[in-house]
Parts: structure tokens; C-alpha cells; sequence
């Protein structure tokens, strides 16, 4: 289960490699879990053209800040976790994030494909 320090982990990682970027592609599960009320390719559609501006946490909860609606959200529940392509992971004694080669991985929920600096 992360623990707030990975959780703000997670957080400071987005804002160091993320922020000012656009989102060019968004692949999102089709989990209820994930979202709800929502189809996921209209949810992936909403964050096509947006700019990541920041990122933040309350707790276990982290949401992204973007230059306009709607803003993503996650609750780092019993194994949650951000990866970032190229960007070593910190380590913790009980992370439920593994060295792999797949990209993403077959349990992300969210994957955010490419980015372009503005």
C-alpha cells in the first residue's frame, strides 16, 4: 500500500517532467473503477489539447491540474502508483511498482502516451 511519501513522490515527478506539457494521446480503462458516468474514449477525447499546469495531493488522492476541465484525479489506493517513461522510479521496501520492460503496464488504468512541450 504507498504511503503518503510516495504519493508525494508520485506528485513532485509529475511536476518535474509533466508540467507545461500537452497531452497528445490518452488511453483510459474501461473500469468502472476508473471512471464512472462517463464513456472512456469521450473521457480520453476531454484531455486531448490540454496542458498539464500542476499537480497535486491531498492524503492519497493526487489530481492534475490542467489549463481548463475536466481535471484528472487518482486515489493511491492499495497498489497505486505513477510511472513516468525514462524516469527512474523511487524505490520504497514495499512498492507495488516493478523493473519491467512492458510499457505500460498491463495494470495501468490510465496512460498518457505522448507529450509535447509548449
Amino acid at each position: 500500500m504507498p504511503e503518503l511519501p510516495e504519493v508525494e513522490a508520485a506528485r513532485r515527478a509529475v511536476e518535474e517532467h509533466c508540467v507545461g506539457k500537452k497531452i497528445t494521446k490518452a488511453v483510459i480503462a474501461n473500469d468502472s473503477k476508473v471512471i464512472d458516468g462517463v464513456s472512456p474514449s469521450d473521457f480520453e477525447a476531454s484531455l486531448l489539447g490540454k496542458t498539464i499546469v500542476s499537480a497535486h495531493r491531498k492524503g492519497k488522492n493526487m489530481w492534475l491540474q490542467l489549463d481548463s476541465p475536466p481535471f484528472p484525479s487518482f486515489q493511491f489506493g492499495m497498489a497505486g502508483a505513477v510511472c513516468i517513461k525514462g524516469v527512474a522510479v523511487t524505490k520504497y521496501k514495499r512498492s507495488a511498482v516493478k523493473d519491467t520492460d512492458e510499457w505500460p503496464s498491463k495494470y495501468s488504468k490510465l496512460f498518457i502516451e505522448e507529450w509535447r512541450v509548449l
